[in-house]
């Protein structure tokens, strides 16, 4: 199957600095995709190409088969929504949200129909005469939304659009987007930096650092089996260890650990005998003081025990090594100080090159 949208070799430079190098991306039809990545990493300029407010320096931008890099934004067929929302302040929400149609010539009985079903659609209809100012963040949020999917493109690109609302708010649109991706069929793009947002919304998600995608997975591959340092670092939590290969059999990986301890993990990539590694594994994978079947075991010091709510966070020293495991039982059994072990199955890490 051919994708949707597709970014074939595409580049951006402002003078000499190169904010996308060569990059290609490959986006199927009703999906949602998330560009994650730190500022800078050229999320939003990808973005911004897609849309048509920047223009490729190199290589070109296709929808449904056909070029598009060369066409105004106007002439897309895409809803862009932005953290800012860009509502018309002097507009009614019904007047904003019928902007696009009026724009497009449709008659006044069909913008009519259409701003009735958007608004429908975001359950704000009993807001149709207000202005945006009377509206909160999170209901400017739904008709900026509605706005860009009244005139029913063909795809919805969204830059950070939750990332003025509350911590409650946000997480309650994210899961409103999510139901609307599903019913609606939409094909989204969505930039975010929030990694708790991209796993929560995405089908899958484009990890993005110094212009280029380090890796393109679903969430629970991302986040299970992070191929580079990087993605291992920036999704999530995880415990970072040092060695080098010792060996490998079937996937499974014999690591000789910087601090002395030798281990095993799946390997991401195919590793030589020697290669330096590190070896990426989450603190809820983390088994403290148990007698386990798990065939990695260290041994560890017990430095600080944090209580988060739903879980304990326990500080450990492992030969210098600092790390962090996740409990969600009772924790009462453990002292700072105490030594004991953590163990780990191989199948719970991931061993990237360094």
């Amino acid at each position: 199957m051919s994708a949707f949208i597709c970014f074939d070799a595409v580049s951006k430079s402002y003078g000499d600095v190169k904010v996308i190098d060569g990059l290609n991306l490959d986006i199927n039809r009703g999906e949602f995709v998330s560009l994650l990545g730190p500022s800078g990493s050229g999320k939003t300029t990808m973005l911004m190409m897609l849309a048509g407010f920047e223009t490729p320096t190199g290589g070109k931008i296709l929808v449904d088969g056909n070029r598009v890099d060369h066409l105004p934004p106007h002439a897309r067929n895409m809803g862009v929504v932005f953290q800012s929302y860009a509502l018309f302040p002097h507009m009614s929400i019904a007047e904003n949200i019928a902007f696009p149609l009026k724009m497009r010539g449709l008659s006044k009985s069909e913008m009519a129909t259409r701003v009735n079903k958007a608004l429908d659609m975001v359950q704000l209809t009993a807001a149709r005469a207000r202005k945006p100012s009377q509206l909160s963040g999170g209901q400017q949020q739904r008709i900026a939304l509605a706005r860009a999917l009244v005139f029913e493109p063909k795809v919805v690109l969204m830059d950070e659009p939750l990332g003025a609302l509350d911590k409650q708010l946000r997480e309650h649109m994210q899961l409103e987007l999510r139901e609307l991706h599903k019913s609606l069929g939409l094909t989204v793009v969505f930039v975010t930096h929030d990694q708790n947002e991209a796993i929560t919304m995405s089908d899958r998600i484009a990890v993005f650092n110094a212009g280029k995608i380090e890796q393109i997975d679903t969430p629970q591959a991302i986040y299970s089996r992070p191929k580079t340092k990087f993605v291992a670092q920036f999704i999530g939590e995880t415990n970072l260890m040092k060695g080098s290969v010792a060996g490998t059999d079937n996937g499974i990986a014999t690591i000789n650990l910087s601090n002395g301890s030798r281990v095993s993990g799946r390997a991401t990539d195919v590793l030589k005998q020697g290669s330096e590694i590190v070896l990426s594994v989450r603190p809820e994978a983390l088994t403290i003081g148990e007698s386990t079947s798990h065939a990695n075991s260290l041994p560890v010091v017990v430095e600080d025990l944090v209580f988060q709510g739903d879980h304990t966070r326990v500080h450990l020293d492992c030969h210098g090594t600092k790390l962090a495991a996740r409990v969600s039982g009772p924790t009462h059994f453990f002292v700072v100080g105490q030594v004991t072990n953590v163990s780990f199955s191989p199948d719970a890490c991931a061993v990237v090159s360094q």
